[in-house]
Order: structure tokens, then sequence, then C-alpha cells
């Protein structure tokens, strides 16, 4: 297991927070290399989807949210 520890802006936060969010199976296979295996490829975008669930999980552990950033790039109202 590894462990990171980050010290992100309250935007830089809502931002990744955002991005595990909306980051889908599409997004994480885009990444891979095409002319690997499919099943390795399919085996990496599930280690992926699972890293980023992770994420988000903390950044809401850490009361983290992706609104109002969405709207106005700002953190608060």
């Amino acid at each position: 297991m590894i462990t990171i520890t980050l010290q992100l802006t309250p935007e830089q936060a809502a931002g990744l927070a955002r991005f595990a969010e909306k980051t889908g199976w599409e997004e994480a296979m885009a990444v891979l290399y095409p002319h690997v295996d499919k099943d390795i490829r399919c085996d990496q975008t599930h280690s992926i989807l699972e890293a980023l669930d992770r994420v988000g999980k903390a950044l809401a552990d850490a009361h983290v949210r992706g609104w109002p950033w969405i709207d106005t790039g700002k953190v608060t109202g």
C-alpha cells in the first residue's frame, strides 16, 4: 500500500474532487496505450477508477465539494 499526503489550495481540492467525480471508464481507458492487450487495459482502467474513488472519498471526508467552485471558480460564495 502507498500512502500520500497532499497540500492543495481549496480551489485545487475542489477541482480534483470534481474531476474524480466525473471521470469514468472511457476517460480512464483513453490514457492507456491501445496496443496493449485489452484485458490488461481493462484491469488498468479498473485500478485507475478505484484510485480516483479513494481520492474522491478522501476529499469528501475533508469536506471538499465541487460546488460552488464548478459555477464560480471559487470555493465559497
